[in-house]
């Protein structure tokens, strides 16, 4: 590919979490340049005054962000090299048109992040260190995509970090297995301090004070949070509005749940369960359960 007569454009990267800056005094720094045509390309990542961990404790990673049919996805380009100095740098070849494999365009992507990956706790939300938005729809450029201020991210983080803490204190509480056949495939454990819940969902207040606890539950690339009841409209949470929009029923309920010879009023009336909502590990968003078919 000739990239002599491709014009470069570069995307400042802003800083998300002075936890991994170098040095604590000054600002950490990125941008990222995409050169493409119409079948190749490559990205260039650089970032500067970026905490390094000798032992490997952490690595960066450089991921794209975008939001196709109403639901946020993701693709993972790859590491960034490191030196001990605090700077880095990562090329990436890509296909514009198939990025990932599966049929996603790099005009699907509006966000690129950097984030530091645990390589001790797989566990560990990933932790984005520098972001920046910016819209490939052009094949010849890439700019920045203007958008109004948007202070919903605030309370997206809130909400992760809240979930964290709950991770770092996983040991204290309860391992349950709430589900015979859980669609989620996460990790339960049953916390019977209400006050921990940090969602803000009214109508999941109720419900917690009543059976006393909720469930906190984690996979890969998502947290889970579970509230007791019954599958009711007037037992969802918020009526959905919140995010518990999936429902499974209790350990040892499956059977009668499915047996058709009793009636469905009756049925929902006799058999529990939670309604679930999820987290997203990367960004704090609270999304569709991302469900994994047996």
């Amino acid at each position: 590919m000739d990239f002599s007569n491709v014009k470069k454009s570069p995307v400042l990267l802003k800083e998300e979490n002075r936890r991994f800056a170098s040095d604590q005094t000054k600002e950490m720094r990125g941008y990222i340049k995409l050169e493409k045509d119409d079948d190749k390309g490559l990205i260039v990542a650089v970032m500067d005054n970026i905490k390094f961990f000798p032992r490997g404790e952490y690595v960066y990673k450089l991921i794209l962000a975008g939001r196709k049919k109403e639901k946020w996805h993701y693709h993972m380009l790859g590491s960034m090299t490191m030196s001990a100095e605090g700077k880095a740098e990562g090329c990436f070849r890509i296909n514009p048109a198939d990025l990932d494999g599966k049929g996603s365009a790099l005009s699907d992507f509006s966000t690129a992040i950097i984030a530091a990956m645990s390589t001790i706790n797989c566990r560990e939300s990933l932790h984005p260190v520098l972001k920046g938005d910016f819209t490939a729809a052009d094949t010849k450029t890439l700019s920045r995509k203007p958008s109004a201020k948007d202070y919903s991210p605030f309370y997206n983080r809130y909400l992760l970090e809240k979930c964290i803490d709950i991770a770092k204190k996983q040991n204290m509480y309860i391992d349950v297995i709430p589900f015979r056949h859980d669609l989620a495939k996460a990790s339960w454990k049953k916390i019977t301090d209400c006050e921990l819940f940090p969602m803000v969902a009214p109508g999941a207040q109720e419900p917690m004070k009543k059976y006393g606890h909720f469930l906190y539950g984690w996979r890969d690339s998502h947290y889970f949070l579970g509230i007791p009841g019954r599958f009711f409209p007037e037992e969802q949470p918020d009526g959905g509005r919140s995010g518990f929009v999936f429902w499974q029923p209790l350990l040892g309920m499956e059977e009668e749940n499915q047996d058709k010879t009793i009636p469905l009023e009756e049925r929902r009336k006799n058999i529990y369960g939670y309604w679930i909502a999820a987290i997203n590990r990367y960004n704090g968003h609270i999304e569709e359960i991302p469900l994994i078919e047996e």
